[in-house]
């Protein structure tokens, strides 16, 4: 007890200082550290080579993957982007929706040759998993485009020829589109196509909203003949959303109908009789 009493009262300057951490010199940060061979036996150095010959293999491997995980996050971004300019057709302008679309589209196929360069060959499916969801969204962002402009189902071969450039004269696809790409990518439309369908019913566009209902029809036929031929657990999963969408817009699209057909039949005369009455009792009040 004395002991510790005497320690506390001690002055600081009497009191053992620190020594400074001291940092012994190696390899930069992020460096595997160097092996010296000289010093190993020669079955041991063949050992280490061959492990570190996998090491640069795998190391190689992750960063080109994550290489193509960031550039499938960027065409994701765009592509979204891409789906809210086209979505605000009801407010704007299609000359100004279309041109502002065309800008972004640019941008997109310069992610995707940024892309191409990642997977050419066999890494083509090697990391198509990697690229899916990018390549998705932009069948997404396509599609409905497409919908918009031609009022028809985006093809896998217009797909793939957005995706084309020329080089050299001749046109070389800057990915490759699976068959589940392109299935996953257009059974997402049905979102987007509700939320144009529910802008036009704002606007009295009853014309729109019976395109909108013709199309997801088709749609909904269509991917019903493919689950009845392959299944694709992931598709399958979609089709509740299509459904809900279709019900949705079938009953805006009767809602509207009804009520085209109850105001032609109401007198013209009737309405302005009723509306002299409310502006008499408004007068008399």
């Amino acid at each position: 007890m004395s002991e510790a009493v005497e320690a506390a009262n001690t002055s600081p300057d009497k009191r053992a200082t620190k020594r400074p951490r001291t940092f012994k010199s190696g390899p930069a940060q992020g460096e595997p550290p160097a092996l010296d061979f000289s010093t190993m036996e020669p079955r041991k150095q063949q050992v280490m080579k061959t492990f570190l010959a996998y090491r640069n293999t795998l190391d190689a491997h992750y960063d080109q993957r994550e290489r193509v995980i960031k550039c499938s996050r960027d065409i994701t971004a765009l592509s979204k982007k891409m789906v809210f300019s086209l979505l605000r057709i009801t407010q704007d302008s299609p000359e100004k929706v279309f041109k502002d679309v065309e800008f972004k589209h640019n941008q997109v196929l310069e992610l995707f040759s940024k892309m191409s360069k990642e997977m050419q060959g066999s890494n083509a499916m090697k990391y198509n998993r990697q690229a899916t969801p990018g390549i998705q969204e932009y069948i997404e962002a396509v599609g409905l485009w497409r919908f918009l402009q031609h009022n028809e189902l985006i093809t896998k071969k217009q797909v793939l020829e957005s995706l084309t450039i020329e080089s050299d004269g001749k046109a070389t696809p800057l990915v490759s589109v699976t068959d589940e790409d392109y299935l996953l990518g257009i059974s997402d439309l049905p979102g987007e196509v509700n939320r144009y369908c529910i802008n036009s019913i704002g606007k009295g566009d009853r014309d729109a909203v019976s395109k909108c209902l013709a199309f997801l029809q088709m749609l909904k036929e269509g991917v019903s003949l493919v689950l009845s031929v392959r299944k694709y657990n992931n598709l399958e999963k979609k089709v509740p959303v299509l459904n809900s969408s279709l019900e949705k817009i079938e009953k805006a699209f009767y809602s509207m109908t009804i009520r085209e057909c109850e105001m032609k039949n109401i007198d013209p005369a009737i309405i302005n009789t009723s509306g002299i009455a409310v502006e008499c009792n408004m007068d008399t009040s």
